[in-house]
């Protein structure tokens, strides 16, 4: 294999030249299939607890460090290779011994005119750790949402309930105050079912978007009937431009936006009244919405 330059030999000396320290993260590989040695770089490569051989060796010697659930995929990934019309080879697999498996991506080309495979190998033991812990986190979102959607959602369509209840025994004996102070609760408590359900939705990819046509100025008066008794406790005001344009996106998540930056706005609130102004215009396709208000800011 000496008097061939495959794509091994290149790279190793490079890794020679440029002096880096692998400790077995990248090297590459050489096989010859004409006398079915291997040869395994950069010189003295340890993958996991496995020294690699510095000389050309039979395939053979290496199999019994593939892990036993990998062998067969990787054997019958490379005759799906050598017998197809592919000249590029990507495999995944697991070598080392017991206690001390590491994941390794192999890619590689081959070349017809001189029998050989040359490629690259990499240790993703890392990146597949990265995946699995991806992957609890993923299934602790899912675990959340449904105990969000039993612990949050009953409970909240109870108060709605119990509020619509108060309202109609209350009746006419009730004072203005009060039935607003009723109102106010189960509209609340049905503005959260509605937000902790699309929450929940959108942690978990069981649903898209909900995209329809929302009126600004509607959006807009729906977030400042919510946050009447925090504007009024701020002393602040609210200034919505008139003939505000519709967009097309997610009423539930558009109010959320408009609520959240109205709420940054009074807690960052100056030693002046607040005003907080909302304008906006269609250009094109596009539709360009400003929020500012007067308070401390950033300079």
């Amino acid at each position: 294999m000496a008097s061939r330059r495959p794509l091994g030999y290149i790279l190793n000396c490079w890794f020679d030249v440029a002096s880096i320290e692998m400790n077995g993260v990248v090297g590459t590989w050489d096989f010859d299939l004409r006398t079915g040695l291997l040869r395994i770089g950069p010189p003295g490569a340890v993958i996991g607890a496995l020294r690699l051989p510095d000389d050309e060796v039979p395939l053979a010697e290496l199999e019994g460090h593939l892990h036993g659930d990998d062998r067969a995929g990787l054997s019958a990934a490379l005759s799906i290779w050598l017998e197809g019309e592919f000249p590029a080879f990507t495999h995944s697999f697991r070598v080392g011994s017991e206690g001390s498996w590491m994941w390794v991506d192999v890619t590689g080309r081959r070349s017809v005119k001189d029998g050989t495979l040359s490629g690259v190998w990499v240790d993703a033991s890392a990146r597949r750790a990265a995946e699995a812990r991806k992957d609890e986190a993923v299934a602790r979102v899912h675990q959340f949402a449904a105990a969000a959607s039993h612990d949050l959602i009953g409970p909240l369509r109870h108060i709605a309930m119990y509020g619509d209840m108060l309202i109609s025994d209350f009746g006419a004996d009730a004072t203005e105050d009060m039935r607003q102070m009723l109102q106010a609760i189960t509209d609340k408590a049905r503005m959260l079912q509605v937000l902790t359900k699309r929450l929940i939705a959108f942690s978990t990819d069981i649903a898209a978007p909900e995209f329809l046509t929302v009126p600004i100025d509607r959006a807009v008066a729906n977030v400042e009937r919510r946050l009447a008794s925090e504007l009024g406790e701020a002393n602040a005001v609210l200034v919505a431009a008139n003939g505000l344009p519709a967009v097309t996106g997610d009423p539930v998540l558009i109010e959320k936006v408009f609520e959240n930056l109205i709420r940054n706005a009074l807690d960052w609130r100056g030693t002046r009244q607040t005003t907080i102004k909302i304008d906006g215009k269609a250009n094109g396709k596009f539709v360009a919405i400003k929020v500012s208000d007067n308070g401390s800011g950033i300079d």
